[in-house]
């Protein structure tokens, strides 16, 4: 729920997910880096989001960035002058397109968070 309105949500809550991977007898791991994460998040949340609500009748903008096999993305739509994000999106890559170089990685970021903007856009137009 809360990675919609937190801008790079994968990255701030790696650590996170870093801790509770591994076998179920392995221990669970808090340590600063994690505390520091949860802390951020906590604190994005409490911050006013400044989203507005998709409106089906006009086109969209996708932007999006990779860095580290996450990719991020903002799907924005036209408010007067500007662009007014209507969602932020971010996903982990699958472990093969980590392991690709940074164009392929890329064209990966961008193909997984269409798919995942397609929630918002109903198979809207996209730019």
């Amino acid at each position: 729920f809360c990675r919609l309105w937190i801008p790079d949500f994968s990255s701030l809550a790696k650590p996170l997910h870093e801790s509770t991977r591994g076998a179920e007898k392995d221990p669970f791991v808090w340590g600063p880096e994690q505390q520091q994460a949860f802390l951020v998040i906590k604190q994005r949340l409490m911050e006013a989001p400044a989203l507005g609500l998709p409106n089906s009748e006009k086109p969209f903008q996708l932007y999006v960035h990779e860095q580290n096999g996450i990719a991020a993305a903002v799907l924005t739509q036209r408010l007067g002058s500007w662009n007014r994000p209507v969602a932020y999106l971010s996903k982990q890559l699958d472990s093969v397109a980590k392991g690709w170089p940074p164009c392929l990685r890329a064209v990966a970021a961008t193909a997984s968070l269409v798919k995942e903007a397609d929630k918002f856009t109903f198979g809207q137009t996209m730019y």
